[in-house]
C-alpha cells in the first residue's frame, strides 16, 4: 500500500463538552467529558491513516514539555513513522480548546506554541521522509507563521514536477480571509492535485455560497480536484469537470472535532486502494460519521472492516 506523508500544524486538542452554551465572562459551566487528544490536522489525519493499515510519515514540531512526550508516545504506539517530528527545546506544544455544544458542533480555541517556530528547513530536513510517499497531505497553512508563502509554493512546485499527488487543507484563517490570503491561497492551488476545505472556508475563499461557483474556480485555479466537506450535508465534489454529491449517513452527532480531517483520510485511503471516485467519497463520509459518533474515541479496526464490508455491499448493489 502507498506510504503517505502528512506536513504541518501538530498539537493537543482539550476537547470538553457538552455545552447549551457557551460560558459568560466571570461565569462558570460544567461539561460531561473531557478529552486529550493527539491533534492539529496533521494528528487527526495521520491517526486515521494509521487505523486504516496505512502506513504515515509525519513532518511537524511539538515543544519540549508534557504534551510533546504525550504527542509522540501515542503516535508511534499507532505506528506512525515520528522521525520527522523535531522537537523545540524550550517551547511549549501547542493547545486547542475545543468546547463542543450539544448539537456535537466545535468552538476552537489555539495557542500556537511550537507551531510558531515551524518552518522550511523542517521540512528540508526531512525530505527523504517525502521522497519514500507518492501523496503528500499539507495542513494548517494559517497556524505555521514561520512558514512563508514563497517557501511552501516552492516546495509544493517541486513535489508536484516530481510526480507526487498533493492534497491540501489550509483549515480556517484566524484573521478571517484578507485578500492578501485569498491571494496566496491562489498561489498554493497552483501546484495543488486534491483540495479538501470545508464549506465555510470555500465560501470564504471563493467569496460566493453558489456551491457550483466554487467548485469551479477552484478548479480553474489549479487542482483537479476539490471536495467540499458540508457537515451534515454530506459532501460535493468535482473531478474532471465531473460535479459528485455524496449525502452523509445519519448518526447520532456527539462531536465533531476532527472529523473533517477523519473525513481527508478515509478519501485518500480509497483513493490509494483504488477505489472510484465515487467509492473514495462514499467510505470518507462512512469514517466520518463513525468518528462524530463514537465522541472522538479510537474507532476499532473491527469497525473499520464493517464499514468497508457495508460499503461494498452497497456499491455491489448498485
Amino acid at each position: 500500500m502507498e506510504k503517505v506523508c502528512v506536513i504541518g500544524n501538530l498539537n493537543v486538542d482539550l476537547v470538553m463538552g457538552s455545552l447549551n452554551h457557551a460560558p459568560e465572562w466571570g461565569k462558570e459551566k460544567m461539561v460531561e467529558y473531557c478529552q486529550l487528544r493527539v491533534s492539529g490536522q496533521v494528528g487527526y489525519v495521520a491517526s486515521a491513516l494509521a487505523s486504516l493499515g496505512v502506513e504515515v510519515n509525519v513532518i511537524a514540531n511539538v515543544g519540549d514539555d508534557y504534551y510533546g512526550k504525550f504527542i509522540l508516545e501515542k503516535m508511534k504506539k499507532s505506528k506512525i513513522n515520528t522521525e520527522g517530528i523535531a522537537k523545540v527545546k524550550g517551547s511549549s506544544t501547542g493547545i486547542t480548546v475545543s468546547l463542543v455544544n450539544t448539537e456535537g458542533e466545535r468552538a476552537l480555541i489555539s495557542y500556537l506554541g511550537s507551531m510558531e517556530y515551524f518552518n522550511e528547513k523542517d521540512i528540508r530536513k526531512s525530505w527523504r521522509l517525502i521522497e519514500e510517499c507518492r501523496y503528500i497531505i499539507f495542513n494548517g497553512y494559517f497556524l505555521l507563521p514561520n512558514l512563508k508563502f514563497n517557501e511552501i509554493q516552492q516546495i509544493l512546485a517541486e513535489l508536484q514536477n516530481s510526480g507526487k499527488i498533493i492534497v491540501l487543507d489550509t483549515g480556517w484563517d484566524p484573521s478571517n480571509w484578507p485578500k492578501e490570503h485569498i491571494k496566496e491561497i491562489k498561489g498554493l492551488l497552483e501546484y495543488t492535485d486534491i483540495f479538501l476545505p470545508n464549506l465555510d472556508e470555500a465560501e470564504a475563499i471563493v467569496k460566493n455560497k453558489d456551491l457550483a461557483m466554487i467548485l469551479n474556480t477552484l478548479t480553474q485555479w489549479g487542482p483537479p480536484v476539490v471536495a467540499v466537506k458540508m457537515g451534515k450535508e454530506g459532501c460535493i465534489a468535482i473531478k474532471d469537470g465531473k460535479v459528485y454529491k455524496q449525502p452523509s449517513f445519519k448518526v447520532k452527532v456527539t462531536d465533531t472535532t476532527g472529523a473533517g480531517d477523519t473525513f481527508n483520510a478515509g478519501f485518500i485511503y480509497g483513493l490509494i486502494k483504488e477505489w472510484d471516485f465515487e467509492k473514495s467519497l462514499q467510505f470518507a463520509n462512512a469514517l466520518a460519521s463513525l468518528y462524530i459518533r463514537n465522541e472522538g474515541k479510537e474507532y476499532s479496526s473491527v469497525e473499520i472492516e464493517k464499514i468497508i464490508k457495508l460499503m461494498e455491499c452497497i456499491w455491489m448493489e448498485n
